[in-house]
């Protein structure tokens, strides 16, 4: 047999960059020692990895969670070591971390898919007005001014792992201890920052506005802070001092939607509104397109069509669903979303320009950095939006997390996860479904493990005031 010039027949240079997604990858690590070599190596992938939706559910147990990547269509196991899932809470994702809390509130960052986490300031370094105190456990907790008739805390109150934290930027970093964390006070809406290290959390000083979400971008390196009427400033933590400058004015009159920043490929900074109403408002009371014109102040929305007539998306209605619920109460903060609005920002122009049209791009929107990626060789939907459930409503009661779903920009309508993706496992209502970017960076962990295990914490069990299960339509 004739011999072959392997160097001469192979074209090493048509392979594609990034044949696998990062959870796949890790995989490969377990197949044989070679390859195990291969992954340790050459474990940075070389192309920008599409969210996943990190969840938990009883089928992986007290310390798993699972981890769905809609671009393949598979579902992973990730470990989350810990007390229940229902003591803690992930609260936001950026870059591949998981801004998470444990059960007395304090946050760290957590990377699901390398198991590294590295600690942040604890939450009794946020003081607002006095409002910090501790249960008789020893639990973090929000005092909600007001008192029983002895003149003791009502037992009604806030988990402060569950309300404090409302949005987080995170700015990569090489190093670990080199990330900026930026938050949003929940109760006051105040921006705070630090690195893991720091021993508290550094204040910055308030805006002009109620704040909206934050966002770091990382073509210029600078924090993009968004308010409640439109307006955004940019925030740059690089030097000594904070500085601030304001990017555009305000848009209208006051804010009718949730409202988030999203960075597109080629730069351009993108606002998004999302309207969300309780499913018990009578239709007619709804937030939408009209209450958009209604508030838009002059010559700053340019309006794809102010004629158009409201369209209620095409959403499941709450008897179409198969929902495990034993207290009624639970609904109080169930939403549908109902409209969603993608706009650029004219910086130059100083006004919004919305876009009924996005190409071959997606966003994914939610308790998340929006992410917002090409769909070419993909199977994810172009001109869509990926979304998870992040109403802004802190109550008593764990939250039930059932408006998740791909919204079509072009037909303004929701089709629910249930029926895009019904091969997922039933997720539960705590900790919250959120979107995250896995990533393989940061091997080094800078903190110990979270205490707790299955065999020294309360058990796995579903409890009267805790846990909850949505099942999606079959």
């Amino acid at each position: 047999m004739e011999a072959v010039n392997m160097s001469a027949a192979a074209d090493w240079s048509g392979l594609p960059m990034a044949a696998l997604d990062v959870p796949s990858l890790v995989r490969s690590g377990a197949v044989c020692t070679s390859w195990s070599d291969a992954y340790n190596t050459f474990r940075l992938p070389a192309l920008k990895q599409a969210p996943c939706l990190l969840y938990a559910c009883d089928e992986y147990g007290p310390n798993y969670a699972a981890l769905y990547c809609p671009s393949t269509n598979a579902t992973f196991r990730v470990p989350y070591p810990g007390p229940p899932h229902e003591k803690r809470s992930f609260v936001f994702s950026c870059h591949g971390w998981v801004f998470a809390t444990d059960e007395v509130g304090d946050p760290y960052l957590l990377n699901p898919i390398t198991g590294v986490q590295a600690a942040l300031p604890p939450v009794k370094t946020i003081m607002v007005r006095g409002e910090n105190f501790y249960d008789h456990e020893g639990k973090h907790v929000l005092d909600l001014e007001s008192e029983d008739e002895n003149g003791d805390p009502k037992t009604g109150i806030f988990w402060a792992r569950e309300a404090e934290y409302a949005r987080v930027a995170i700015s990569p970093a090489a190093e670990v201890t080199a990330c900026t964390v930026l938050i949003m006070h929940m109760t006051r809406f105040t921006l705070l920052f630090a690195r893991p290290g720091d021993k508290r959390w550094t204040s910055l000083p308030d805006f002009e506005t109620c704040i909206k979400d934050v966002l770091y971008n990382d073509m210029d390196g600078l924090f993009y802070v968004l308010h409640n009427k439109g307006s955004i400033h940019a925030l740059d933590l690089n030097g000594s001092s904070p500085s601030v400058t304001k990017i555009t004015r305000n848009v209208t009159r006051a804010s009718v939607a949730n409202m988030y920043l999203a960075v597109m490929p080629s730069g351009q900074l993108l606002q998004v509104w999302r309207m969300q109403n309780n499913i018990d408002v009578p239709l007619k009371n709804h937030a939408s397109y009209k209450d958009v014109v209604r508030v838009a102040l002059q010559d700053c929305i340019d309006l794809a069509n102010k004629n158009d007539s409201d369209k209620l998306s095409e959403t499941v209605t709450d008897d179409e669903q198969q929902i495990d619920v034993e207290e009624e109460e639970l609904r109080d903060n169930e939403v549908n979303t109902t409209e969603v609005l993608v706009f650029k920002v004219d910086a130059n122009r100083q006004k919004l320009v919305e876009l009924r049209d996005i190409g071959e791009y997606t966003i994914f929107l939610g308790f998340n950095a929006a992410v917002c990626l090409s769909t070419k060789d993909t199977t994810l939907e172009a001109n869509c939006i990926y979304l998870t459930d992040d109403v802004d409503s802190p109550s008593y009661h764990p939250m039930l997390r059932r408006d998740l779903g791909i919204w079509n920009i072009k037909k303004r309508s929701m089709q629910k996860l249930g029926d895009a993706w019904p091969i997922m496992h039933s997720w539960l209502d705590l900790p919250a479904p959120i979107w995250i970017t896995p990533s393989l960076a940061w091997t080094a962990c800078l903190a110990p493990p979270i205490a707790g295990s299955a065999a020294t914490t309360a058990p796995h069990a579903r409890r009267r005031s805790g846990r909850r299960r949505v099942r999606q339509r079959r």
